[in-house]
């Protein structure tokens, strides 16, 4: 376990079901995503990207990101963020002539870290489930 004022970034890691990493004690998990802008492949580097930073203590822990989604994806992803008691702040176009058309949301909460990781995961899980139907 991590000292006070830290998150355990692998536990995190483990719940979402992606890596996650330690910066000076936040927790990050970052989640790429390919699509096209103008014809040219582009991806994660790009900005295509989901991601959720977990700070404070695992006791005690702020939640803070961006989802991308496909419009098909929005709803699923929403409803399950706030079903999660995770805050939805903004729902915006980052880019313009990108294909698919993507949506990103921006996102907070505060709990217990395992908590903000599962109503996190539960928000991806919402989202694949769309993207296999």
């Amino acid at each position: 376990m991590p000292a006070s004022g830290k998150v355990d970034a692998a536990a995190v890691g483990r719940i979402v079901g992606q890596p996650g990493t330690d910066i000076q004690g936040v927790a990050k998990v970052t989640i790429g995503r390919n699509g096209k802008m103008h014809g040219m492949e582009v991806g994660a580097s790009m900005g295509l990207t989901t991601w959720a930073a977990f700070s404070g203590s695992d006791a005690l822990a702020a939640i803070d990101g961006d989802f991308i989604m496909t419009a098909e994806e929005s709803q699923p992803v929403l409803k399950a963020l706030r079903k999660g008691g995770i805050h939805v702040v903004a729902l915006h176009s980052h880019m313009m002539g990108e294909e698919p058309s993507f949506y990103f949301t921006h996102f907070w909460a505060k709990g217990k870290v395992e908590d903000l990781a599962r109503a996190f995961r539960a928000a991806l899980d919402a989202q694949g489930a769309v993207k296999k139907s």
